[in-house]
């Protein structure tokens, strides 16, 4: 019984796989998935594609001693990739890998890429490999565990056959260590690398470098090397500018000038660039002809075979424009009024009312002295606003320009360019009219002279002005006359310009009241302009004079005649018909029509409501027929008629005793007791200008200035914004489009949006976000270009190039190195910084120095990284061994070295 216990416990079943085999199966498994193994030589590498081609990214999960591990396949896919040469079919005395190939291939020497891991590219110098590396952000730094990550995955590329490079990342991840192994026929290649903080001595320049590599792939071999290959990369940071001109807007935080006030701010607080980055660069030469130790270099940056550049980019660069508009949108959900920000002292709602009857009996002709003349509305008590009263004026005179005499700002009253086809359909204003001029300047009081306070005390003085200029009769500039256009401009410049209508209105109104009124004068005008017309016997027109002049009453005789009309006559009497002298129809702002098509649905269809909304339309219908009635004594609706609706007069063959072609009234028109027939039978025939007004100029001025006072802070926000946002795309369509190609389109899409966010009274908050994000990507690329076109002036085809490929982020080409004017001008930012930094002067020719060892007298200060690429093709292990290609490359930093080796070893003649 003992005996049988103990063989039960002893007992294990070798054939269970281990959780390592386990994970090395399953890595395999992933390998013959990918269809590795049966990989195929590509063509050549070509300058450029590490960086302008595409790398193909695999991924697949995996677990191993409870760590999630992710195993990825990175292949580089180039043009040229479908011409490839199965490797099954090549030589199998060849030994050569497509690792191998690619380590020799200088043409993508030092490309930087910037994409997760793919710095393995740029260490190793190959086009694709595996990597395996943990899910989460934790490191591995047990050598142990180190030593089992690479042995697995050496077991596992060795049994699919795999000749791809397999590798593990290990250490902290910034570290981006990578350890691996490359397979191939009859080879075997170890991917180390070494990463320390401290540079050793003999590693500092290429002397000990070289020293290093050959006593690692010459060791034990017993065989005299070749030359070593080397290819040598410096690289020098340039952060600090000083230039004259930095192009860039700096208005936060000074007070706006003159010149400004029209302007929305175009470029950044900072400079976006935050660094330029220049490359010189030495491409594969003998180790003979090149010397670098401790006492002595030949590396001087100005005697480089190639230069390249760089720029490092803000990564979130402010934008003024986008400042502004954030900042003003934000201010149309502020519910304070005026009196709230400004206090009760500042402003007075009840003496901006009463002061229309203080000016009665004032002189109504004013004078440009009187324009600005604003001490009766300006309370001796007010308190200061945080406006200076020299930039307030200087506003005021920017906005209302014909008070100066001497203004150079005048409004281009015939220039109205509202229907320019870039902005047509938004419903803004013409392009720098009073509307537009006051959005720009609200915008820079609320950024740099007070905010919200500010904003009211702007608004608080252009409400104060509308009133001067209705008591005094002024006509508004920047605006334009006529009826409110409703159409095409927004609500604000329609307010404005039904107050330059009643102001018209009033003008004429008193013109005509101060002429004497004749009361036959129109009488016998017309009779004498019947006598001089007519062409029949002198005799029977003084008979047919006589008659009418008895015919018509006292009481009853013509007026308010504006011309008589080409063709018809009176069919009671024959007499000729006149056209009246009519009131102008009533001018209605976008709100007011919309409050009546409301009140007309409120009114309901049945019969009461719609009698009511007869009368209210009928209003200037009753106008028109007692002028009518007035201008032509004794005539019938079916004359009204004929001249106000020609549809409804049906023509009939034959004509009446008076020549005129016969005729009856339209179906509608001989509805028993319809509109048109009741109002025609209760008018009276009495002249437009003794009629009641339809339009009353008085009340709606006082309306619309009270409109404009009680306006909330936010409400005048959104009643500027549609400008606001409108001049802020004017502005980015006047600048250089050269940075963006595709700018006009992408403004054709902002300007879309604009419209669609004009059109509705509400403000559309998201439609204007997204407006302003918009703006901010294009602003961020033009500041972009702005500040490397201050750097590198002139605007040549070849700067502008060079510029446009500096924005995309990548490594440019420097056409002449550093002969080029490019290069000459980089070369003369240097100096400059040198001088700056030892204040001393520079010479400007030589090798950049004085002396071989006076570093202070250097052009260029010490690169901030060192790179340099050795390779040699070498037996190993033994001389008897086929030549295996090495490489070893290393990045010396200041804080920091990193040596990455790709070393191959025969596996078959060791």
């Amino acid at each position: 019984m003992h005996n049988v216990e103990i063989e039960d416990f002893y007992h294990h079943d070798f054939t269970t796989a281990s959780e390592w085999e386990v994970f090395i199966a399953r890595l395999e498994e992933i390998i013959h998935e990918w269809k590795l193994p049966h990989s195929k030589i590509e063509p050549g590498l070509k300058p450029g594609d590490f960086l302008n081609s595409t790398w193909q990214v695999k991924s697949e999960e995996l677990n191993f001693a409870n760590y999630p591990f992710l195993l990825k396949h990175f292949k580089l896919k180039t043009p040229d990739s479908d011409d490839v040469t199965d490797s099954s079919d090549a030589s199998d005395e060849d030994p050569n890998t497509q690792s191998h190939i690619d380590i020799l291939n200088i043409t993508n020497d030092f490309v930087r890429i910037d994409q997760d891991h793919l710095e393995i590219a740029r260490y190793y110098g190959i086009r694709e490999f595996i990597l395996l590396t943990l899910g989460k952000r934790i490191s591995i730094s047990d050598e142990t565990r180190i030593k089992i990550l690479v042995s697995s995955l050496t077991i596992a590329s060795t049994n699919a056959n795999c000749e791809v490079p397999a590798l593990v990342q290990v250490q902290e991840p910034w570290q981006k260590y990578y350890l691996g192994i490359s397979v191939g026929k009859g080879t075997m290649t170890h991917l180390d690398m070494v990463h320390l903080k401290k540079t050793p001595p003999h590693c500092r320049h290429l002397t000990g470098l070289l020293a290093l590599f050959k006593q690692k792939i010459g060791e034990g071999s017993g065989v005299r090397l070749d030359p070593v290959m080397v290819s040598i990369r410096f690289t020098y940071g340039l952060r600090d500018w000083l230039m004259e001109s930095s192009g860039f807007d700096f208005m936060k935080g000074r007070p706006v000038i003159n010149n400004e006030l029209g302007k929305l701010p175009f470029g950044a607080e900072v400079d976006p660039v935050s660094e330029l980055q220049v490359y010189a660069t030495w491409p594969q030469m003998s180790e003979n002809i090149v010397v670098d130790s401790e006492s002595f270099t030949d590396l001087e940056p100005q005697l480089a075979t190639e230069w390249s550049a760089r720029v490092r980019m803000a990564a979130t660069p402010p934008s003024l424009l986008e400042e502004y508009l954030k900042g003003f949108l934000s201010l149309c959900s502020n519910q304070k009024s005026l009196v709230d920000i400004l206090g009760d002292t500042y402003v007075d709602n009840d003496q901006m009312l009463s002061s229309a009857f203080n000016v009665v009996t004032e002189s109504k002709i004013p004078t440009i002295s009187k324009v600005m003349s604003r001490a009766s509305y300006k309370k001796t008590n007010k308190n200061d606003g945080p406006i200076p009263d020299d930039v307030l004026m200087m506003m005021l005179y920017y906005l209302f320009p014909d008070a100066d005499e001497q203004s150079k700002a005048l409004y281009d009253e015939n220039g109205s360019n509202v229907d320019e086809d870039l902005w047509k359909g938004i419903k803004t204003c013409a392009l720098d009219s009073l509307v537009w001029r006051l959005a720009v300047v609200t915008a820079h009081c609320r950024q740099n002279l007070g905010g919200i306070t500010a904003v009211a005390q702007i608004w608080h003085e252009f409400v104060q002005e509308m009133r001067y200029r209705w008591d005094e009769s002024i006509l508004i500039p920047g605006v334009g006359t006529g009826f409110p256009d409703s159409v095409r401009t927004c609500l604000l410049h329609q307010k404005l310009q039904m107050i330059n209508c009643c102001i018209e209105r009033k003008n004429r109104r008193n013109e005509f009241a101060s002429k004497p009124l004749n009361v036959d004068s129109d009488l016998d005008s017309e009779s004498e302009e019947e006598f001089f017309e007519c062409e029949e016997d002198q005799v029977s027109i003084k008979e047919e004079q006589v008659h009418k002049k008895t015919k018509h009453l006292l009481w009853n005789k013509p007026t308010g005649r504006l011309s008589k009309h080409p063709s018809l006559r009176l069919f009671k009497t024959g007499d000729a018909l006149y056209l009246p002298v009519t009131q102008d129809p009533v001018p209605k702002t976008e709100d007011q029509l919309e409050e009546d098509a409301q009140l007309m649905m409120q009114l309901g269809t049945d019969k009461q409501g719609s009698e009511m909304r007869a009368r209210l339309m009928s209003a200037s219908l009753l106008s028109d027929m007692e002028s009518f009635k007035a201008a032509n004594p004794g005539s019938e609706l079916e004359d009204f008629i004929r001249w106000y609706s020609p549809r409804d007069w049906i023509e009939e063959e034959g004509t009446d005793e008076w020549g005129q072609i016969n005729g009856h009234l339209s179906p509608r028109m001989k509805i028993p007791n319809n509109p048109w027939e009741t109002t025609w039978n209760s008018a009276q025939p009495v002249p437009a200008h003794r009629q009641k007004r339809l339009f009353d100029d008085t009340k709606e001025a006082e309306k619309t200035i009270q409109f404009l006072a009680c306006r909330r802070i936010g409400e005048v926000c959104q009643l500027l914004m549609p400008v606001l946002t409108h001049a802020a795309l004017q502005t980015l369509a006047h600048h250089n489009q050269q940075a963006i190609t595709q700018l006009p389109e992408i403004i054709s899409g902002m300007t879309n949006k604009l419209q669609r966010a004009t059109k509705s009274f509400h403000l559309q908050t998201h439609l204007y976000e997204d407006i302003i994000s918009d703006i901010s990507t294009i602003k961020v690329l033009l500041t972009q270009y702005n500040s490397l076109l201050s750097k590198f002036p002139g605007e040549t085809e070849e700067t502008v190039a060079f510029i446009l490929k500096l924005m995309q982020g990548k490594e440019v080409f420097i056409p002449g190195g550093p002969r080029g004017p490019i290069g000459l001008k980089i070369t003369e930012m240097f100096r400059n910084i040198q001088k700056a930094t030892y204040m001393m002067d520079i010479p400007s020719s030589g090798s950049g120095m004085t002396g071989a060892g006076d570093e202070k007298q250097k052009t260029f200060p010490e690169p901030s990284s060192k790179e340099f690429i050795l390779r040699a093709v070498t037996p190993r292990p033994s001389p008897t061994s086929t030549p295996q290609p090495q490489r070893l490359y290393v990045n010396l930093k200041r804080e920091s070295i990193r040596l990455a080796g790709y070393f191959s070893d025969d596996t078959t003649f060791l």
